[in-house]
């Protein structure tokens, strides 16, 4: 029997437990009493390189090729030969469009169409290229779907995260000064999935001439929960809806009080994976500054972020950095290729944070320079009008000793 299909290495534990179970005993019947095309399309099926499935009779039993295990992930073994709905509860859009054609009996297919799968202790979103194809026997009566369903889930997700990077490098020149860069940064990061919301620390540490000491001190400068609201007079407001799941988030942190600040762990387990969390009752600004590398929180509502640090230059008697919070989507894990691109995120917000800072140090530059012009020319000013003043009295005295001499002279003229 197993010559009517060929197998290979990679393939040989799904073709045995295909061979393997009783058929008899379903509406199929035995192998032997298939027709020769069905064979054909099975043999077509387990042989194929991309993910292939085949949906059989009236309760969608499904059967697929070793190409579709990474897909499925921890759905197989378990999910070989089990009713499509059974396999895909989850998913109710996958037995809407098997029905769809068996009830028209045509082909159809969608590109990047978006599913919500839990394969792996949680709900993930996923993006597939499908192609389903109906299967008929020799009489003309429908049989099953032959499925071709390779994921594109990567290329959605690369696609979408370069239109971020690609949104924040065209926002870098409107930077003016260090506030305005983080509000362009936290809006050009709204309704965004991957980061479902951000907010921006800035944190100086300022020298002090004759101790030399540091007293750190962040400020919270920008988030995409932020409202601008207009009062009387055309006055502006500003308003902050912080949800109520998130850590205690204070406007403004005294750093050097929560220095020795203790957060305890949490570990996240997934069927395929494990990652750590810290469960904290504010946000562990001074321990991302103190680690210098990515930390990650686990939130009251179960959902998750991430704290990255960004290092500005010195700027005269400032030390100044920044600390970036982006939400982790709930539909994605915090795999590698994720952690890349918050990185890039990280690469692009400095670029728009320094660009801000410059422009900022700039117009500092100028108006110190402007204030040294002013005074000197108030000064040139002064000097002049001083000047005019004593020739003014100068020529006046010189007036009055030449009309007094003459005076005199006449005077005593007038006695001869």
């Amino acid at each position: 029997m197993a010559n009517n299909i060929v197998s290979n290495n990679e393939n040989s534990n799904l073709i045995e437990r295909f061979y393997n179970y009783d058929w008899s005993s379903t509406s199929f019947g035995p192998i032997d009493s298939w027709e020769p095309q069905i064979k054909s399309i099975v043999n077509l099926c387990f042989k194929s390189g991309f993910p292939t499935f085949i949906f059989m009779g009236q309760d969608w039993i499904t059967i697929y090729n070793e190409a579709s295990i990474p897909a499925m992930k921890s759905k197989h073994p378990h999910a070989f030969i089990k009713p499509a709905d059974e396999i895909w509860h989850e998913m109710p859009e996958v037995i809407t469009w098997v029905d769809r054609v068996r009830e028209s009996g045509k082909a159809m297919s969608g590109h990047d169409s978006y599913l919500e799968i839990l394969r792996d202790g949680y709900k993930e979103e996923i993006y597939i290229d499908y192609a389903y194809s109906p299967i008929f026997k020799l009489d003309g009566t429908f049989w099953g779907i032959f499925s071709i369903a390779p994921e594109s889930t990567q290329n959605v997700l690369n696609n979408r995260r370069l239109k971020t990077l690609n949104k924040l490098s065209c926002q870098t020149s409107d930077a003016e000064s260090l506030e305005s860069a983080c509000q362009i940064i936290v809006k050009a990061l709204q309704n965004n999935q991957d980061i479902p919301y951000s907010l921006i620390y800035l944190i100086e540490s300022n020298k002090v001439p004759k101790t030399g000491f540091n007293f750190p001190v962040a400020r919270l400068v920008a988030t995409t929960f932020d409202e601008v609201c207009k009062e009387e007079l055309n006055h502006e407001k500003l308003k902050r809806h912080i949800p109520d799941y998130f850590p205690e988030t204070h406007e403004i942190i005294d750093l050097t009080k929560i220095s020795y600040q203790v957060h305890d762990t949490y570990v996240e387990k997934y069927e395929t994976s494990t990652y750590l969390f810290l469960r904290c009752d504010s946000w562990p600004i001074n321990l991302v500054m103190k680690e210098e590398n990515p930390i990650q929180v686990h939130l009251k509502d179960n959902s998750q972020a991430i704290l990255l640090l960004i290092k500005l230059t010195f700027c005269n008697e400032r030390n100044l950095s920044a600390v970036l919070i982006c939400g982790i989507n709930p539909l994605r894990k915090l795999d590698d290729k994720y952690m890349e691109f918050y990185k890039s995120v990280l690469n692009y917000t400095h670029r728009i944070l320094i660009r801000g800072m410059s422009i900022e140090e700039e117009k500092r530059r100028a108006k110190i320079l402007a204030d040294l012009n002013h005074q000197k020319d108030m000064f040139f000013q002064s000097i002049s009008h001083e000047l005019k003043s004593n020739e003014y009295r100068i020529h006046k005295f010189l007036f009055l000793k030449y009309f007094k001499n003459i005076f005199i002279d006449v005077y005593i003229l007038s006695l001869y």
